[in-house]
């Protein structure tokens, strides 16, 4: 069996970090396939390298010099090289680097150095085959990943006994929630539902072909190998049955949503009112996200930024359509998503409870 593994920027924010990866990795054969993000923060006073290289970029476009901030980055991967004892060529690499700066800013390649050479690095450091995921992943013309020529490609570039390091560009917020509650076990539902909500830990596109396939995710803490993280399944009923999961798995949410609140007398009851509301949001070719509705009240939930450019013409048309007794508009609101597969054996009024105490909290 092969494992693939995927550290993310804390875990290979500096040397000492590294040494941690490799005793993971060296823990377990089967580890064969490290995916790695850029070198994340050491400490409060320190940045991750893919912010420094987006100011860089910020620098060019507006004509300003950037030496000392990359050179904040030149020194991070240089100590990196120097503590664990590494060959590779960091002053080469970042020569190529300012020599495409220098003739065309392109972003995604820029941003994406951080990624490359903390791949490179991790690659000589585990004794391990390097390859650049920009060799193996290829995409069809609709912007999705071509799975079948990504899989041949791949195979093509790795030798099965060989270890191969890939650089990677992909429950509450510990940044914001103090002392949460692991989660041991989560649905790939769940999570899909959280990933949409903002909980962007896990991409889409990164998950699909592990979940197509049965293949369990399991989420680790690189500072505390011994803990069992939390295990991503399709099923987790059966661990469920003999360990009652949290009634709620997860709280997370988005900001920056416009909400269109219409108001007339027993709006509920009359047929074909939501028809007529959304054929108007459809003719400015505006997805909707939520549509709460009360006795005489009804909601349309929207991305702010997909309906700024339209807002007027939209009210005038609800108002002119659907001659309303009043309409309200509310900008810089938010959405929050409770997701738990437990909710459902949770008593309704209970749950309603629970809603209720939270939006008073709030």
């Amino acid at each position: 069996m092969s494992k693939a593994v995927k550290f993310g920027g804390s875990s290979v924010a500096n040397s000492e970090q590294f040494k941690k990866v490799k005793q993971i990795i060296l823990a377990d054969p089967d580890r064969k396939y490290v995916v790695t993000s850029a070198c994340g923060k050491s400490g409060q006073e320190d940045h991750k390298v893919t912010d420094l290289l987006y100011l860089c970029a910020a620098h060019i476009t507006y004509d300003v010099s950037y030496e000392s901030i990359f050179q904040s980055i030149v020194d991070k991967y240089m100590e990196i090289k120097r503590s664990l004892c590494l060959k590779i060529d960091l002053a080469g690499e970042f020569a190529k680097i300012r020599q495409n700066m220098a003739r065309n800013l392109n972003l995604d390649y820029l941003v994406s150095r951080g990624e490359y050479l903390t791949g490179l690095c991790l690659a000589e450091y585990l004794d391990a085959d390097f390859v650049d995921a920009s060799w193996v992943i290829r995409f069809h013309y609709d912007g999705s990943i071509d799975l079948d020529k990504s899989q041949e490609l791949l195979k093509a570039q790795v030798d099965p006994g060989r270890r191969v390091v890939i650089p990677g560009f992909y429950v509450a917020d510990p940044r914001i929630i103090k002392d949460p509650v692991q989660i041991p076990r989560i649905t790939y539902s769940e999570l899909r539902q959280m990933s949409y909500m903002g909980e962007n830990v896990l991409h889409d596109d990164a998950v699909f072909p592990v979940r197509q396939k049965n293949i369990p995710i399991n989420v680790c803490n690189t500072n505390h190998p011994e803990n069992p993280g939390t295990m991503i399944m399709n099923d987790c009923s059966e661990l469920d049955a003999q360990e009652p999961p949290h009634v709620i798995t997860g709280i997370t949410g988005k900001q920056d949503f416009t909400v269109i609140t219409m108001v007339k007398s027993h709006v509920s009851a009359e047929a074909g009112f939501l028809r007529k509301v959304l054929a108007v949001f459809e003719k400015f070719q505006i997805s909707i996200e939520s549509v709460p509705v009360t006795v005489d009240t009804f909601s349309i939930v929207v991305q702010t930024k997909k309906i700024e450019r339209y807002l007027y013409e939209i009210v005038a048309e609800l108002k002119q359509d659907l001659h309303l007794d009043d309409i309200q508009v509310e900008s810089q609101q938010a959405m929050l998503a409770v997701v738990g597969r437990a909710m459902r054996q949770m008593p309704k009024a209970i749950y309603q409870q629970f809603i209720s105490e939270e939006r008073v909290e709030r």
